[in-house]
């Protein structure tokens, strides 16, 4: 009908009409009943968060690839016998917090095995889990991009899932460079006749577990808030709780309850080093619950955000 009335006035009508979001709506970030939108992942957003990332990924590449070296030729300075009474020293309650007995630290394994426990494996895993997963949304909200992006016919669901997706796949990378780092550095370095480096296989599985776990909440946390250093600061805050609660647990009987608590109660890499078929059903376990919650948490940061109403752009 408004195609059959004259004049400038049926012209606007229409123009009204087809405006985005007049009838067909604009909640998800695209307009409703339009198809070929992209549901799942979208390329740009995949490649914008792989550029937001780079620098980062290569500083920790270049670390996780020479930390092995490094690590493996300082622990073989030390003769195993001289290591053995270094850790007869340590008092009967402190060696709980070990998670193994000292008479398995004490092997060659052992000793390798304490790299994944060391601060610049597992502090590596939680920047990177922490500062890509809280950039998923509050980030490119502080930075005024999101509202761009969101313009395009592109929903909020593949936004999301493509810079989630990133993240996992850049953890997953780390994680290849880490086995390659550890794996040279048992085959061709000073125990490489004392070890076969597939037992170690299992440990750095344990360690993209703790990272997709950290992703995930951190990409909660960003999902329900505006401001990334808030949701930093939550994952700061989560991050030091459960290593505390950990602690507790291990060294109090009475309180050790409160382990079961802390995620990290599912990070025992220095367990997973046998080189026996058990070490892969303990990782199932420890990854059945790191991943649970990641992914658990990814999802929940998904239907938050798609649901939520953004700020206006300053």
């Amino acid at each position: 009908m408004m195609a059959s009335e004259p004049g400038s006035l049926g012209v606007q009508r229409e123009r009204r009409v087809e405006a985005p979001g007049a009838s067909t709506g604009t909640r998800g970030g695209a307009p409703l009943g339009r198809r070929g939108d992209a549901w799942i992942l979208n390329g740009a957003v995949w490649r914008q968060a792989w550029g937001d990332q780079r620098l980062l990924w290569l500083a920790l590449a270049a670390l996780w690839g020479a930390f092995p070296w490094i690590y493996i030729w300082l622990q073989s300075q030390v003769p195993m016998g001289d290591f053995q009474m270094l850790l007869r020293l340590i008092p009967e309650d402190w060696q709980k917090l070990s998670g193994v007995k000292l008479t398995e630290v004490a092997t060659h394994a052992g000793r390798v095995a304490l790299a994944f426990v060391d601060p610049v494996v597992v502090l590596g895993a939680t920047v990177w889990g922490v500062t890509r997963g809280s950039d998923t949304v509050a980030g490119p909200l502080e930075r005024g991009t999101m509202e761009m992006v969101l313009a395009a016919p592109v929903r909020r669901w593949a936004v999301y899932a493509s810079h989630a997706a990133a993240t996992v796949t850049g953890a997953a990378a780390l994680c290849g460079v880490l086995l390659a780092g550890i794996w040279t550095a048992v085959a061709f370095g000073p125990w490489s006749a004392e070890l076969g480096p597939a037992r170690f296989v299992p440990a750095v599985g344990n360690v993209f577990g703790l990272m997709v776990c950290m992703a995930g909440l951190a990409a909660l946390c960003s999902a329900a808030g505006s401001h990334r250093s808030r949701a930093i600061g939550i994952l700061c805050g989560f991050y030091v709780v459960s290593l505390l609660a950990k602690l507790v647990g291990r060294l109090s009987e009475r309180l050790e309850w409160v382990g079961w608590l802390s995620v990290f109660n599912a990070y025992e890499p220095q367990r997973l080093v046998s080189g026996q078929p058990d070490a892969w059903w303990l990782l199932l376990g420890y990854d059945a619950v790191l991943l649970g919650i990641g992914l658990a948490a990814f999802v929940a940061g998904g239907i938050v955000f798609a649901r939520r109403d953004l700020p206006a752009p300053l």
